[in-house]
């Protein structure tokens, strides 16, 4: 179990270093595409939940401690989508062999719709009201859209990391 969470601590340390480098810098329509919520949602759907909670957790630690957001808030976003997509990577809906070619982006998709409803929530739960300040309708659209276009790449490399966690395992 150590080497597979080392494998997942390195490509989520790859996930975040793009997410500053490249993601944070574009906006579309103001709003930022967060690759640290598609990563959890993407290892959530290959069914390991311990491994997709733990780089949810991780990725959001590591993106709040470079950001002004509130510590912690993009955790708790990124564990409770790992924890959602693990569910239903477990019960094979979202299985990348199996299911149909549309399921798993639509189920980023959903993910990227909620995943900012679920920060402002939260940062009105720790009375932090400057999240409102930009549209949090064009924020959900936006990542709709960006999960539903690069769920199947990252479902793709989530798979990769995992198959190589579980062998790591053995």
């Amino acid at each position: 179990m150590t080497q597979a969470r080392g494998l997942i601590t390195l490509v989520t340390l790859m996930v975040v270093g793009v997410q500053f480098a490249v993601f944070t810098q574009w906006r579309f329509a103001g709003a930022v595409i967060m690759l640290v919520w598609l990563w959890p949602v993407a290892l959530g759907l290959t069914g390991l939940t311990s491994l997709a909670v733990f780089a949810g957790l991780l990725a959001g630690l590591l993106f709040d401690a470079q950001s002004a957001t509130p510590f912690g808030l993009s955790a708790v976003v990124g564990v409770f989508l790992a924890y959602g997509a693990s569910r239903l990577g477990k019960e094979g809906v979202g299985d990348l062999d199996s299911a149909a070619l549309w399921v798993t982006p639509a189920i980023a998709a959903a993910a990227g719709f909620l995943a900012p409803l679920l920060f402002v929530i939260g940062g009105a739960f720790v009375l932090n009201f400057s999240l409102w300040r930009g549209s949090l309708l064009d924020s959900m659209l936006v990542n709709t859209v960006a999960f539903l276009l690069l769920a199947r790449p990252m479902t793709r490399v989530a798979l990769a990391v995992s198959s190589s966690a579980i062998r790591a395992r053995r």
